[in-house]
């Protein structure tokens, strides 16, 4: 932290050493094709290909060097509001709280943690993110804005901390203690019997020493995913769910339908062994960022077979079928 006048700033810089392994490859793959451009023997045509993959790569491993001798900080911290990079400043007035939630566990028991800012306004920010934000902002303009772990040189939770204090009002909860986005449908006994199947079995499924255990989840279409996190974990590959699992799951996106949201794209389940209560956290616009998009196809399925209201179809998914 350091201080500016009468205002106090903080701000974090992204690690060097993404930038630095991003750098010596750039380096290998300008060096490699070189020995093709300086050949004489090699034919005009595919010196000239060399070449040009040296300029693409060489623009690559300048931009790297440039990122490393003059860093641009991730996140900017002040009495008035934050700056996250890639996305336009917000003001303190702006935000409505901050949601604390986990979102890959690691080997030895560490939780990467990630903040999501609820916005008061979430139209204007977005439009504001239309005009001024990056490529990668304006790409996800319908995604919640999140603070994630791979960006900063600290966990999220200092950030968070950080942020507290500049502002003492902000609100920060827990993920888990959020209603989730499924509560404007009715609850159903349909719903809470598969929930409960679906925690027994997953229960089922894990090892005795287990602390936590993250169920992960993504279906659209017949393009589906998920894995188990576990706290501690003996290996760092996720656990594949039981067919069990996999079948309740599917009954669970049929329970969840409703003809104007549709039914949840996402999802993850966070059980405690020291609880008996399991956290459902749905998502009906969204899937996580490490997972490819679901093929034009998968989409288009999604959608036949849950309808939704056109304002309910997330803007990614709109694309991908048009």
């Amino acid at each position: 932290m350091h201080a500016s006048g009468r205002e106090s700033i903080t701000e974090y810089y992204p690690r060097k050493a993404g930038a630095i392994g991003a750098l010596v490859f750039f380096v290998v793959m300008i060096v490699l094709p070189g020995f093709v451009v300086f050949n004489g023997d090699e034919h005009m045509v595919m010196r000239v290909l060399a070449g040009v993959v040296m300029g693409v790569f060489g623009f690559g491993a300048y931009a790297m060097l440039d990122d490393l001798i003059r860093p641009q900080p991730t996140l900017v911290i002040t009495e008035e509001g934050f700056t996250y990079r890639g996305y336009p400043h917000v003001a303190w007035s702006e935000v409505e709280r901050l949601l604390l939630g986990i979102g890959r566990l690691r080997k030895g028991g560490r939780a990467d943690r990630f903040a999501e800012v609820v916005l008061r306004d979430p139209a204007a920010f977005r439009d504001r993110v239309h005009a001024l934000g990056d490529v990668m902002a304006r790409k996800n303009v319908d995604r919640p804005l999140f603070i994630v772990p791979d960006r900063l040189p600290v966990p999220v939770t200092a950030a968070v901390e950080a942020m507290r204090a500049h502002h003492p009002d902000l609100v920060v909860a827990a993920l888990a203690d959020e209603p989730a986005q499924t509560s404007a449908i009715p609850p159903s006994a349909d719903r809470d019997m598969v929930e409960s199947a679906l925690v027994s079995a997953l229960a089922d499924d894990l090892p005795a020493d287990w602390r936590v255990a993250v169920l992960w989840f993504s279906l659209v279409g017949d393009d589906g995913h998920a894995g188990i996190q576990l706290d501690p974990a003996a290996t760092e590959e996720d656990l594949q769910p039981s067919e069990e699992v996999l079948m309740l799951l599917n009954r669970l996106k049929e329970v969840c339908y409703d003809q104007m949201t549709g039914t949840w794209l996402s999802g993850q389940v966070v059980l405690r062994a020291d609880s008996t209560r399991a956290d459902f956290t749905l998502s009906f616009k969204e899937i996580p960022d490490w997972l490819p998009i679901p093929e034009p196809t998968d989409c288009r399925r999604e959608l036949a077979t849950y309808p939704r209201a056109g304002d309910e179809i997330p803007t990614w998914l709109r694309q991908r079928i048009s």
